[in-house]
C-alpha cells in the first residue's frame, strides 16, 4: 500500500484547470490505471477530511465516527506517553507569527497577527529540543504537561481537559489573520492564556534571537490542536491473521499503525542513509513483504515543501510526483512482477489542513495486480477526473478485499 497524502485537489495557477497529476509525466501511474482497477474511495457519512491518519485508519477497517477523535491520543501513542482516562492530548506545533511591523513581540494574540509559517520557519529538531525545555520549566503544571517530539510538532497533555474546546489546524490559517483560528468554547482562556505565555518565553530565547540575526524566522508560538481523549483500537489480527509494518514521517500516522498492532519504520530515518529515500522505501517494502503480509508506505507529500512557498513551487511540486513514479511506483510494479501473488494499492487523499470540513475532494486509487494484468484494460491515464468517473468505494471495505480470505 502506497498512500501519497496530501496532494488531490490541491491547485497552482501556473498549471492552469489542471491537477498535478495531469500535469506530472507519471507512466508507472498510468501503467497501473491502464491494467488494473481504478476508482476512488470515501467514508459514508464522514464530514471530515479523508486524509492523513483518519484516512489510514478508516483503510485498516476502522469506524472513524467511533475511534477518530483527533491525531492528539494518536501523537500520544506514538510517543509512547500513557494517557489516563481523563487526559486531553493535544498536537502542539511551534509556529511563527507575525504583524505589518516586524514579528509582531508587542502584539496580542487576535486580528493583528498573521499566520507566516506553521512549521516554526523550519525549525530543526535540536533547536525545538531548547525550545520544548524552556516552555517546561516555565509552564509546566499539575494539570498541563510537554512532551517533546520532533522538528516542529510536539504533545501537550491537559488532565481534565476539556475536549470540545474549538482548536484549528495551524494550516488552515496559513497568510491569514489568525483571529478566526484561535480556540473557541469553554476553556479557551487558559490556552489562550497558555498560548500568550509560550510567546513571551519563544521570543526571549537564543534559539529565537539567533534565528531572526541569521535571517531565519523565529518560531514564536505553540500552537495546541488536534485534541483528542485515549483510544484503544480492537487490533487488527482479531480480524484478520496479518502481519505488518507502516513507513511514515507521521506520529499520528504511526500511532494509528502501533494502535492497530502493526509495526513501525519512521521515514525520516532513511533520509540519512540514502540519496534517494524513495528508492529505499521501496526496497524496504520488499524486504518487509518477505516477512509480512502488508507494507504501507506512507509519503506526506506537502510536507516536504515549504509551507510559506508553497503557491510558488508548481514545478517542484509536479516534479517530485514524477521522482515517486520513476523511483517507488516503478521499482514497487517491478516488485509485483517478480512476486506473482503481491497487490500493489495505491491511494493519493487531499491535505486535511487545506480541505474544508465535509469536502468530498475524491481521493483517487488504483489496486493492481500482474497476474492479471496481461492486456491493458484501457488507456486511461490516472488523474482524479478519470478515478471519479465510478461510484465511490467505501475504504473500510478495502482490507476485507486483500485479506478476509486468509
Amino acid at each position: 500500500m502506497v498512500h501519497i497524502d496530501g496532494m488531490s485537489a490541491h491547485s497552482f495557477e501556473e498549471l492552469g484547470t489542471r491537477t498535478i497529476l495531469q500535469a506530472a509525466n507519471i507512466p508507472h501511474f498510468d501503467h497501473l490505471a491502464q491494467h488494473g482497477e481504478l476508482g476512488h474511495l470515501g467514508i459514508p457519512h464522514e464530514s471530515r477530511a479523508f486524509a492523513g491518519e483518519l484516512a489510514f485508519l478508516g483503510l485498516l477497517g476502522y469506524e472513524t465516527q467511533k475511534w477518530y477523535g483527533g491525531p492528539g491520543a494518536f501523537e500520544a501513542m506514538n510517543l509512547e506517553v500513557v494517557l489516563d482516562r481523563n487526559d486531553v492530548a493535544f498536537l502542539c506545533d511551534f509556529v511563527t507569527l507575525r504583524a505589518e511591523d516586524g514579528w509582531g513581540d508587542g502584539k496580542k494574540l487576535g486580528p493583528a497577527l498573521v499566520m507566516d509559517d506553521v512549521s516554526g520557519g523550519e525549525l530543526e529538531t535540536e533547536e525545538a529540543r531548547e525550545l520544548i525545555d524552556a516552555i517546561n520549566e516555565q509552564l509546566v503544571s499539575e494539570n498541563i504537561q510537554f512532551y517533546f517530539g520532533h522538528h516542529a510538532r510536539h504533545l501537550m497533555v491537559w488532565v481534565g481537559g476539556n475536549v470540545k474546546i474549538g482548536c484549528r489546524n495551524p494550516q488552515e490559517a496559513l497568510g491569514q489573520s489568525i483571529e478566526p483560528y484561535l480556540p473557541t468554547g469553554e476553556g479557551t482562556q487558559i490556552l489562550r492564556e497558555f498560548m500568550e505565555a509560550s510567546r513571551m518565553i519563544l521570543r526571549h530565547h537564543s534559539v529565537n534571537q539567533e534565528r531572526v540575526n541569521a535571517g531565519l524566522k523565529p518560531a514564536n508560538c505553540l500552537w495546541p490542536w488536534g485534541q483528542s481523549k485515549p483510544v484503544e483500537l480492537t487490533p487488527l489480527i482479531e480480524r484478520w491473521p496479518i502481519e505488518g509494518t507502516v513507513v511514515s514521517q507521521s506520529g499520528p500516522y504511526r500511532g494509528v499503525a502501533l494502535a492497530s498492532g502493526l509495526k513501525v519504520v519512521k521515514s525520516e530515518d532513511l533520509e540519512e542513509s540514502q540519496p534517494e529515500p524513495l528508492g529505499q522505501m521501496a526496497k524496504l517494502a520488499s524486504m518487509i513483504l518477505e516477512k509480512q503480509d502488508l507494507a504501507c508506505l506512507h509519503i506526506p507529500f506537502f510536507s516536504l515543501f515549504p509551507s510559506h512557498r508553497l503557491s510558488e513551487q508548481a514545478g517542484m511540486v509536479v516534479e517530485y510526483l514524477e521522482k515517486i513514479d520513476e523511483y517507488l511506483v516503478k521499482s514497487l510494479q517491478q516488485f509485483c512482477s517478480e512476486n506473482g501473488n503481491t497487490q500493489l494499492f495505491v491511494v493519493i487523499t487531499p491535505g486535511a489542513g487545506n480541505s474544508k470540513e465535509g469536502s468530498s475532494s475524491p481521493a483517487p486509487f488504483v489496486l493492481y495486480e500482474e497476474q492479471k494484468a496481461d492486456k491493458p484494460i484501457s488507456e486511461i491515464a490516472f488523474h482524479e477526473h478519470a478515478a471519479s468517473q465510478g461510484p465511490i468505494q467505501r475504504a473500510g471495505n478495502f482490507f476485507d478485499r486483500f485479506f478476509g480470505g486468509k
